[in-house]
């Protein structure tokens, strides 16, 4: 990215044309709102735009992994609704015809029309007060030490806390 601070639809355009915020990026784009600022980043300005827009970039790229890892006759209709939720996202855009999404959904069609077993491997994920630590401590870098009201870890850590007060009152 240049030296100079993108627009948030110049960032969102630049997510559905397929590129990809880097968190390198994300802390450059960061750096210069807080130069021109004078007071850090803008809550909703383009440094929270690039740093949604690369964690949901992570996201679709986390599960995209996991169903590289896993057997093709196992894949899912529930698998591809949840990649093609992600890469919408990640791309800021529904996916067309011959997404990663559209391939998924194909072979999870397939998969339902053989009959084929579709063993479930879920486990159940939790968020803990040590997720949203490292979560807060890498948000925190990237913003110059400080965490956005509002933020991916600031979203992660209510989750921790739910978890925790339903483990207690359970």
């Amino acid at each position: 990215m240049s030296s100079e601070l993108p627009s948030i639809d110049e960032l969102k355009r630049a997510a559905e044309s397929g590129q990809r915020i880097t968190p390198e990026d994300v802390s450059v784009i960061g750096q210069i709102e807080s130069e021109l600022t004078g007071s850090g980043p803008i809550e909703g300005g383009p440094a929270a735009t690039a740093q949604s827009l690369a964690m949901r970039q992570m996201n679709f790229d986390t599960k995209f992994e996991e169903l590289s890892h896993k057997p093709r006759s196992h894949i899912t209709p529930e698998d591809a609704r949840e990649i093609q939720e992600l890469e919408g996202r990640a791309f800021n855009k529904p996916p067309g015809v011959g997404s990663v999404s559209a391939q998924v959904k194909s072979i999870a069609e397939r998969n339902q029309a053989l009959g084929l077993p579709a063993q479930s491997a879920e486990v159940p994920a939790f968020v803990t007060k040590e997720d949203s630590g490292r979560a807060q401590h890498e948000e925190a870098m990237i913003y110059g030490g400080q965490n956005l009201r509002g933020g991916m870890a600031a979203q992660m850590q209510n989750a921790a806390d739910k978890l925790e007060r339903a483990r207690r009152e359970s």
